[in-house]
């Protein structure tokens, strides 16, 4: 058997057709638990110009693409917002 150009043995193949069969055995595995989203997903629409230039950022800022280079940037904005508004009630009171 060949995987990405890498030549596998028969002591490779045994060993995969256990990890296998392990894999099927509801034994090996816990309790089963429930997993959800901490987050709930948003849809925001952008011009082409815009996400064009999110491209180009997000390489300049070494992000793994554009939408989490603006994810990062939004929720810094956000923050910041929160900071100064927080301030601005302070000095009001």
């Amino acid at each position: 058997m060949i995987i990405k150009n890498i030549k596998t043995t028969k002591k490779d193949e045994k060993n995969d057709n256990e990890l296998l069969e392990m894999a099927h055995d509801n034994k090996v595995w816990g309790k089963k638990i429930d997993v959800s989203s901490k987050t709930k997903p948003t849809s925001i629409r952008l011009s082409s110009r815009t996400i064009e230039r999110a491209k180009f950022f997000a390489k300049i800022h070494h992000e793994r693409g554009y939408q989490s280079w603006i994810k990062k940037i939004i929720e810094e904005r956000v923050n910041t917002e929160y900071e100064v508004y927080n301030r601005l009630k302070k000095e009001v009171v």
